[in-house]
């Protein structure tokens, strides 16, 4: 057992037992009752989480909801089956609140007679002018009441009018991050170059076949966001950190009335007190809410009862597709010699990756969405090789060397970007296309970084010159040139993403068709 914070102090444990077994906390030996039913429960102080991590290994720990001295003392984890009782106490100690007060100066105590002040009288003259004194700051008053109320409906009316008719619509987590944000400069407050592309959200379609649970649908089309209760929400383990906050493991209870714990990635939102975070936050969470494919990370909603505000996630097991690549992919005994070995990527694996991310990005087109930074690092991976585009938008500090830094914040991922978004910041779906031919040549080279052998200054002159990658080692050459029609120079004459989807959805079946069998 150890003491541990991250949120809230808590206590982690770990304890091998089989078979299963019952557990019960202790405060100075009194019993902490965490039982939702009893009147007595002291849930709102205490919070206790259990997980079954293998065969007979079990961790959990007890959080503390406040950290206030009355809960120092011996807290003692007793856990029992039907072979034996085992227990192991520690003893936690919180800092109290300073006792000592300043010594204020004590105010003199008059002495003598009062003082007398002298009373002055007004003229007539003087009294009159007193009702047109007052009238005139009631008038001045309302003026500025007045004015104040026409210049907030001006912005509100700005601002309505942008997200409604002219917004450009960026990708899903690239909306709360300083550096990507569509060019935002925070103190100008203006949107630069960019081409805007208008969504209407009554427009948006929900797949049949990717339901959504307990969310009900609005007025003109949109869809309602589902708030979880942060009781339900519990913290496993923290899975990295970003510009824009951390990133958690963690559980959910009863996220659907089937399933009693469903594990979730937790994105949480540093800046909460900026009013400009937040709106960017509630927008994201909106349009989360409306993207429903077998290919995109799931969006499960968001909880705002507090601080810091979350976005849940769809929790991928396997972690990113780059890493997944290296991990299997001919270089891994020279990049980590003592690493466990693992089974080989074959073409077919890397055929039916490539189509899961093609079928991602064509339903995002479908959508009129652009999502300007798209690659294998932004692609999640889970059980029986589900591939999925998503970003928890911790990408840019992980893989740092794949952006190029433009002033103080902006940072671009110019060795997937085409020529005419690194000359004028000009995305499109054409310029997704783009990306996508480059995350092909990714999956095919087993996650090496594009370019790998020039710096980003020398990769902006090949881009803007025509240079194109060379094929993969091994890559097929039908494959190939699928990357080809991706990397054409004007944007018009690229392969539509639906075109590249069928493409590589009838490559994928006849490999599998002549396939050799191994006897």
């Amino acid at each position: 057992m150890e003491l541990s914070k991250s949120y809230y102090q808590h206590i982690k444990y770990e304890a091998v037992a089989y078979p299963a077994y019952n557990f019960s906390w202790y405060f100075n030996n009194q019993p902490l009752v965490l039982d939702d039913k009893n009147e007595k429960t002291e849930k709102n102080k205490y919070s206790a989480v259990n997980v079954k991590t293998d065969a007979a290994i079990y961790k959990g720990y007890l959080e503390f909801q406040t950290d206030l001295p009355s809960n120092a003392g011996i807290y003692t984890l007793v856990i029992e089956n039907e072979y034996g009782v085992a227990n192991r106490s520690l003893e936690v100690a919180f800092t109290p609140f300073p006792s000592n007060r300043p010594n204020l100066p004590r105010m003199p105590v008059p002495s003598g007679k009062p003082r007398v002040q002298e009373q002055t009288t007004m003229t007539d003259a003087e009294q009159h002018q007193i009702p047109m004194i007052v009238a005139l700051s009631v008038l001045l008053v309302l003026v500025a009441v007045g004015g104040a109320l026409v210049t907030l409906r001006w912005c509100q009316f700005r601002q309505d009018y942008a997200a409604e008719g002219t917004r450009f619509s960026t990708w899903l987590w690239d909306s709360l991050r300083p550096g990507g944000r569509r060019c935002f400069d925070r103190k100008r407050a203006v949107v630069t170059g960019r081409e805007r592309i208008p969504l209407n959200m009554a427009r948006m379609v929900e797949n049949p076949n990717y339901p959504v649970y307990h969310q009900e649908t609005l007025k003109g089309g949109k869809t309602a966001v589902r708030h979880i209760a942060r009781e339900k929400i519990s913290f496993i383990q923290s899975l990295g950190e970003g510009a824009f906050g951390r990133v958690f493991l963690g559980t959910v209870d009863y996220l659907s009335p089937d399933e009693p714990t469903t594990l979730v990635a937790v994105k949480t939102l540093k800046d909460a007190a900026v009013e400009e975070a937040r709106v960017d936050f509630e927008r994201e969470a909106e349009l989360l809410t409306n993207l429903q494919h077998a290919n995109i990370v799931r969006f499960y909603g968001v909880s705002t009862d507090g601080d810091p505000l979350m976005i849940l996630f769809e929790y991928m097991e396997h972690g990113d597709l780059n890493n997944f690549l290296r991990d299997r992919g001919p270089d891994r005994s020279v990049l980590d010699p003592g690493a466990k070995a693992v089974a080989p990527l074959t073409r077919a694996d890397l055929l039916k990756i490539s189509v899961q991310v093609a079928a991602g990005m064509q339903y995002l087109a479908s959508q009129h969405f652009v999502h300007r930074d798209l690659a294998t690092r932004n692609c999640l991976v889970g059980d029986m090789l589900v591939v999925k585009i998503g970003d928890f938008g911790m990408s840019r500090d992980v893989y740092s060397t794949d952006y190029y830094r433009v002033g103080r914040h902006t940072m671009l991922p110019i060795r997937w970007m085409p020529p005419e978004s690194i000359l004028y910041r000009k995305f499109t779906v054409e310029s997704d296309v783009w990306s996508f031919g480059v995350v092909l040549w990714e999956i095919f080279a087993f996650g090496k970084q594009p370019w790998y052998e020039l710096s980003n200054h020398e990769v902006i002159q090949q881009v803007t010159s025509g240079k194109l990658l060379a094929k993969p080692e091994g890559c097929p050459e039908e494959i190939y040139k699928m990357m080809l029609t991706c990397w054409k120079m004007q944007p018009q004459d690229r392969c539509p993403i639906k075109e590249l989807h069928s493409q590589l959805e009838n490559y994928c079946n006849a490999e599998s068709e002549y396939m050799p069998i191994i006897e």
